[in-house]
Formats: C-alpha cells, structure tokens, sequence
C-alpha cells in the first residue's frame, strides 16, 4: 500500500509489530479456495467500499488469482472502489470458455484486471452483443459511471458466470449488496464466509448481529465490518465490538471514499490501511479456520 503503509511505520512506531503481524496473517497460505460475500445492512452502510478494500489487500499480498466480483445495484460498485475504470462485463462466450476451464489460466477468459492485477467481473454491467456494438458503455467513463441505473444481476448469474471457474482463484469475493435473513439464502450457498458491512450505530449494529445469526446458523463462517460511513463513531465503539457476540473490524470514515474518480492506496487515511489489513487478515484466517475443521472432520 506504498505511501499509506509507510506513514503507518513512520508516524505510529508502536504499530510496527502489529503491522507486520498483519502482512504475514494476510499472506498465510490456504489449501482451498475460499468464496467470501459481503453484503450490507442496508443501503450506504459501506458494502461496496469494504469489498473493494478486502480484495484490494489480498490481491496486493497474496501470490496467487484475487478475483472481486460485483452484483449489487449500486453505481459505485466494489469494483469502482477497487479502482477498475473500464466495464468488466461477462459474455456468454467467456462464461463457455470458464465453464471448459482445466487450468488456472483458461479459467481468466474473458475478466479485466485492475492496474495492481485484480481481476474484476461485473454481473449488473449490461452484456455487449456478439458483434461488440450495444454495449451499453463508451467504455471511456469509469466503472462507477458505466453501471448507474442497470438492474442488479439476478443471483442465479453468479453460478453461471463464476461457480464454475471459482475454484482456480486463491480467493472470490463478492459485493452481494443490501441482504437480510429473508434474501441471504443464495449468498449463503456461494459463500464460505460472509463478511456484514454496517454503520457503527447502534440499531445498525444490531441488525448485523441479528444477521450474522442467520448466516453462522447456516454453517458459513462471519464477521462484522463496522465502517463509520456516517461519522458516528464514538469512544466507545471499540470496547462495544469487542462485547459482540461476532468477531468484528472497525473501519473509519475516509473522504478518499466520496472522490470523484477511484483512488490509489496512497490517497487513502493511514487508519484506513490498518483497518482494511485487519480485516483481510481476519477474513485469511476464517478461511485458515475453515480449512481446519474440514481436516479435522475427514
């Protein structure tokens, strides 16, 4: 994270430990592939910002295929916030050739990548035809820009377009948008663990819980993402998440975030580096965890 980690280094000495604590917890290798969803409490409670952070990280750290994907209705998706500036739409000619798949390298057809190599697939983007025309996007404006007011993907597209090729990347996540106990159903069956964005309120923090209920009875590992999207943090906060009944990460407000073009890493608060490390590093050992018990099981 160049500039931002530096700063983190330079300015907070005490941190050093934990900081390198944390590259090495995110850079743990994985014998399994892992499928995390992120979904939102409700609308602006940050979704898309911490799914564009979390496969931000782990594609900086990680050795081997971040692939983030967006299915959410919003215009600034998580790939936006990733910092994709082209459309990253899915054809059915790259679904076929994914779906055929038989190496690592056949099972990319088709996705764009961001400048620091995350490969990005758009399920709400408008599908170009065959011949390339009707595209819905100049392809000029950024992904943000090209996806406002195209209708969310129908759930049943992730198994279409990503299942089958899933299994080639070290990690898949997904903004899967504004769920609740009533419509987390399919995000639950392509997940191998969720991560639940809300505002640091208390009602907001409540119905996370509430939801991480749902998800942790289903058998899918959870943990909350609290992102101050409002600017209601208060001192308190932190001794509240350490009483929650699920493991949790607090993320800070960020202007970066409102900018009118996606930013790099360095543009981002020091404090936003930390947060968004502990949270990879929280979701890298779920998925540890996760690897464990099927060992242990067999």
């Amino acid at each position: 994270m160049g500039r931002a980690w530096t700063t983190l280094v330079a300015s907070l000495p005490s941190r050093a430990e934990e900081l390198r604590r944390l590259d090495e917890a995110v850079r743990a290798p994985l014998a399994l592939s892992t499928r995390v969803g992120v979904v939102g409490v409700a609308g602006g409670s940050g979704c898309s910002t911490v799914g564009g952070l979390l496969a931000s990280v782990l594609s900086s750290r990680r050795d081997q295929r971040i692939l983030l994907v967006n299915a959410s209705r919003t215009a600034r998706s998580a790939l936006w916030h990733a910092g994709l500036t082209t459309p990253a739409p899915s054809t059915p000619a790259d679904e076929t050739a994914r779906r055929a798949a038989r190496r690592s390298d056949a099972a990319t057809a088709g996705l764009v990548q961001t400048l620091g190599g995350l490969y990005c697939l758009d399920l709400a983007a408008p599908v170009p035809a065959a011949d390339g025309a009707g595209s819905g996007s100049d392809g000029e404006g950024s992904a943000g820009e090209a996806d406002a007011g195209v209708r969310p993907a129908d759930d049943s597209r992730w198994w279409e377009a990503v299942a089958p090729a899933g299994r080639f990347f070290d990690f898949v996540v997904t903004d899967w948008g504004v769920r609740d106990a009533s419509t987390v159903g399919r995000v639950l069956s392509a997940s191998t663990a969720v991560v639940v964005t809300t505002p640091a309120d208390r009602t907001s923090l409540q119905r996370a819980v509430d939801l991480a209920r749902t998800v942790e009875e289903a058998g899918v590992q959870v943990l909350l993402a609290v992102d101050d999207v409002r600017r209601e943090r208060t001192a308190a906060l932190g001794e509240m998440l350490r009483l929650l009944p699920v493991p949790a990460v607090a993320l800070p407000y960020d202007r970066a975030h409102g900018a009118a073009r996606p930013v790099g890493s360095h543009r981002l608060r020091a404090s936003t580096t930390l947060a968004a490390l502990r949270l990879a590093a929280a979701v890298v050992d779920v998925a540890g965890r996760r690897a464990d018990t099927r060992g242990s099981a067999a």
